[in-house]
């Protein structure tokens, strides 16, 4: 889809949101915007969240790596019979 699609399904969302908080009373309206603010922020925490935890599971792993990459280039003495 392109940018122009994208803006106007968009708007018509707004539009539509606008409409059913149209039919609901002010204090309700109001009440379910608070609602929609807490979600989303609840939602970025959860992605924060997650993205800290991604990022402790790749630094770990890089971590790991290197050690066994440095345990892999130690030279051995290996006999021979």
């Amino acid at each position: 889809m392109n940018r122009e699609m994208l803006h106007r399904i968009k708007t018509a969302a707004e539009y539509q949101k606008k409409a059913v908080l149209a039919l609901l009373p002010e204090e309700t309206g109001r009440h379910l915007e608070v609602i929609e603010r807490e979600v989303k922020m609840m939602l970025a925490e959860a992605a924060m969240g997650l993205a800290r935890e991604w990022n402790k599971t790749d630094s770990a792993q890089e971590t790991g790596n290197q050690e066994d990459k440095e345990k892999a280039s130690k030279a051995r003495k290996v006999e021979i019979e």
